[in-house]
């Protein structure tokens, strides 16, 4: 008798398996970054989604977040199937799971996987930009002391690394201990999304923020230096998009640009079918997605507001190509 009821309830939980696994596979879920999950973004992750689920027939379902950390533990727990993260986290997330895979990333002005790179930013207020200075140059030992907002402790151009180059500048080993209060810095506050930190700097909550900015961004103009570069400074435009119009007119001027590989596209590959991950990555790579002003704005529209992509088309160059593991774990070789 007993027998027959284990038998019974193994029967049950077996077909209940099968009936969670089949309406999982019914739907594909992508999750975004606090940074792209703003309105001015909403067609560009509308036209994501609408990719996916032409290419596999399945329903898509877009999850947004306004926490790093909940977008690394959808993917990882297999909630989501989809996303688009920075490398460090990526690299972190591998560690928790091998189910996690880097599949593809934007490819750089070259096409290739060679300068598919963005930059991370350590920035002061602009009117404060003289006082970290020693001569005519920056000087990053003048933050000793001094507020810093970081994005998240898991983000890899709003953390990791620029983290790292302010360690190695205090000789600290440990990244971790920059949060520690008076170890560098009187106080850390975290600001959750490269917005969010933003924010941060302009309200004087911070003296000094690292945070990365899209090569697509419409916030800001370049008001002097070189683009990307040391001693850039950016002003924010009349009617940029929440929560940036309220600070129309302020500026930030980057003390250290330093250059970071661009995030990967990542699947869950046990809970994404093999087939699926072939149809997504096939369509992610056509001319179509290519050419989509809402996935790759060209350069020449990022002025319009209306059209915003989540990555810049510098060139014809420009569009989503394969990666791997391995080339990630390389990162630490950029200086």
């Amino acid at each position: 008798m007993k027998k027959n009821i284990l038998k019974l309830l193994t029967l049950v939980m077996t077909l209940f398996f099968m009936i969670s696994c089949s309406k999982k596979n019914d739907t594909i879920k992508i999750v975004f970054l606090p940074n792209e999950a703003n309105e001015s973004l909403k067609k560009s992750r509308d036209e994501f989604a609408n990719i996916i689920q032409k290419a596999t027939g399945k329903k898509v379902e877009i999850i947004t977040t306004t926490d790093y950390n909940i977008t690394v533990e959808n993917i990882v727990s297999g909630q989501a199937q989809i996303t688009y993260i920075g490398a460090e986290a990526y690299l972190k997330a591998r560690e928790r799971s091998k189910d996690i895979e880097a599949v593809l990333t934007n490819a750089g002005e070259s096409g290739t996987l060679k300068d598919s790179l963005y930059y991370s930013f350590i920035a002061v207020r602009s009117e404060d930009a003289a006082k970290y200075k020693t001569g005519n140059n920056f000087d990053l030992k003048k933050l000793k002391g001094k507020t810093i907002g970081f994005v998240t402790n898991s983000s890899t151009s709003g953390f990791k690394i620029p983290g790292k180059i302010i360690a190695d500048e205090f000789g600290i080993k440990n990244t971790d201990e920059l949060i520690e209060p008076n170890k560098v810095f009187s106080k850390v506050v975290f600001g959750a999304s490269h917005p969010g930190t933003q924010a941060l700097l302009f309200k004087g909550d911070v003296d000094v923020a690292t945070f990365a900015i899209p090569k697509s961004f419409t916030t800001y103009e370049l008001t002097s230096g070189t683009d990307f570069r040391s001693g850039a400074t950016y002003t924010v435009k009349k009617g940029a998009v929440a929560p940036f119009g309220q600070y129309a007119g302020k500026s930030f001027t980057v003390i250290r640009s330093i250059p970071v590989y661009n995030g990967p596209i990542v699947f869950n590959t046990k809970t994404l079918s093999k087939e699926d991950q072939e149809k997504i990555k096939k369509a992610l790579m056509s001319k179509e997605v290519t050419d989509n002003p809402y996935i790759f704005s060209p350069k020449e529209t990022t002025k319009n507001s209306k059209i915003r992509g989540l990555f810049l088309r510098e060139n014809p160059n420009i569009g989503f190509i394969e990666t791997n593991t391995a080339w990630y774990e390389s990162m630490k070789g950029i200086k």
